[in-house]
């Protein structure tokens, strides 16, 4: 390992911002710093709180992040459709339909037709994804409120706020200019037996 590699494996959260920063520059130097230190402290901090959460409450469980997730969207919005679960569970349709696939099969959730449409699908817990998600709940709230000593009461509302500002907002209608892929599309393999631990 070189003197290089050492010193950047020695970096800390807020060294790296300050390097992010440096980096913008160098790549694009009008950037919007701000926004970029917006979004990319926004993505880093959730994805920071999703990892913990699942490192010690859903793994240990047996099941994922994206697992309780599509379940506590179940529980709360009741039975509702595919489409209303990936939407609120902020995920692809391609991923809720894996989501649900595990967990169907796992005997959590039910899947009905719709009595209005034929061709629809409506979602709702069995008794075993209603005893899932409780537990799991209970673990998930014990834990998010450890991170939530960070703020004081008025710092978590205010926050929250903000972060309702971001999920009730638009997307921005401006499209992104137009950019040749810069790596090809991998086939994806096909996997067999999946496991709720399986759904990411």
């Amino acid at each position: 390992m070189t003197a290089q590699e050492t010193e950047n494996d020695a970096v800390d959260a807020k060294s790296f911002d300050e390097l992010t920063r440096q980096a913008s520059v160098e790549m694009q130097p009008d950037a919007d710093l701000e926004a970029m230190e917006f979004g990319l402290t926004l993505v880093r901090a959730g994805n920071r709180l999703q990892q913990d959460l699942e490192n010690h409450v859903h793994r240990p469980a047996g099941m994922t992040w994206a697992s309780f997730r599509v379940l506590f969207v179940i529980r709360s919005a009741g039975t509702t459709s595919p489409r209303q679960v990936a939407r609120l569970s902020s995920i692809s349709s391609a991923s809720a339909s894996s989501v649900l696939n595990t967990l169907e099969r796992y005997g959590m959730i039910l899947r009905t037709r719709n009595e209005n449409d034929g061709r629809g699908i409506t979602l709702s817990l069995t008794p075993k994804g209603e005893q899932a998600v409780a537990e799991l709940f209970i673990r998930n709230n014990e834990r998010a409120a450890e991170w939530a000593t960070l703020f004081t009461q008025e710092e978590k509302k205010h926050l929250a706020s903000l972060l309702h500002r971001v999920l009730n907002a638009e997307a921005p209608q401006a499209e992104p200019a137009p950019i040749t892929p810069i790596m090809p599309k991998a086939p994806r393999a096909r996997r067999t037996q999946p496991t709720p631990d399986d759904a990411q």
